[in-house]
Formats: structure tokens, sequence, C-alpha cells
């Protein structure tokens, strides 16, 4: 079965990682673009749960592929040191958009638009303004954990084509 576990992991960081790509710089901005801000935020609303969670859930699959790894090969984890960090980072990263950023922007934008709704638009742009911020550092951590997991895609393929594992 050890022999299946890196297949699975590189499989399993290929899937993130063009999830992660494809809900990002196709999916989201299609959305935007054919229907209006609101339904397209709603419909986004509904996604992003899932995949923020599943981006730490594959994070912890893949530490548990490596604890397997490590039963009968003690040297893996100084072997993936780098990877294991920045795999460390990506579910950090997973989890605070999941369980923190993502609630504050869905809080916000539900704000906004009951205040739109209610013809408070003063106190409207007000809350869009802090969904905006809270929007950026949500973008920005996206893009990080789609650069970390290009890193973790290319750095475990090589790792497997030089037989280092």
């Amino acid at each position: 079965m050890n022999r299946y576990i890196p297949f699975l992991i590189l499989l399993l960081l290929g899937i993130l990682l063009g999830f992660s790509i494809s809900l990002t710089f196709i999916v989201a901005p299609l959305m935007f673009s054919h229907f209006s801000q609101r339904f397209a935020g709603e419909i986004m609303q509904t996604i992003f749960p899932y995949y923020f969670a599943s981006g730490w859930l594959i994070g912890i699959i893949i530490y548990t592929f490596i604890a397997i790894l490590s039963l009968k090969e003690k040297e893996i984890v100084k072997k993936l040191k780098s990877f294991i960090i920045a795999l460390s980072i990506m579910i950090f990263s997973y989890m605070a958009l999941h369980k923190a950023i993502l609630p504050i922007a869905e809080s916000l934008n539900n704000q906004y638009y009951s205040l739109l709704d209610a013809g408070k638009k003063e106190e409207a742009v007000l809350i869009k303004e802090k969904f905006k911020k809270v929007h950026a550092i949500s973008s920005s951590l996206n893009l990080m954990n789609i650069l970390i997991l290009a890193f973790l895609f290319y750095n475990f393929y090589f790792k497997i084509k030089n037989k280092e594992l």
C-alpha cells in the first residue's frame, strides 16, 4: 500500500490546485461578469465554505499519508521538511479563511444588502468598505495558497521523480 501513497498525495494536491485555480480565475470572474453582483455573491457564498474546508481537510489527509509513510521509513519527515512546513502554512491559511475570514465577510455582505434594501445607502457604503478590506485579505490568502499548492505539487513530484521518497 505504501507505494500508492505518494501517488495519492500527488493526486490530492493536483485536484486541490486545479480546483483552486479554476474557482479563482475562471468560475468567480465568470459569475461576476454574467450575473448581478448580489446573485453572483450569493452563489459564491455557497461555494466558498466547501472550497476552504476542502483545502484544510485535504492537507490533514496528506499529513496522515505522510505519517503512514513514516512508519516504514523514519527519515521521510527530514526529506519532506520544507514540504511539511509549506503544508502546515497552507492548512492554517485555509482554516483561517474557512472559520474566521469567511464568516466576517458573509456577515458584512449581508449587512450591506440589508442596509441597501432598507434605503440606507450611506451606511451601506461604510459596510462595503469594510467588506472590501476583508475581501482583499481573503483574496491575498487564497493567492498565497495557490502558490503554496503549486510549490507542494512540484516539490513532491520531483522528489518522487528523483526517487528521494
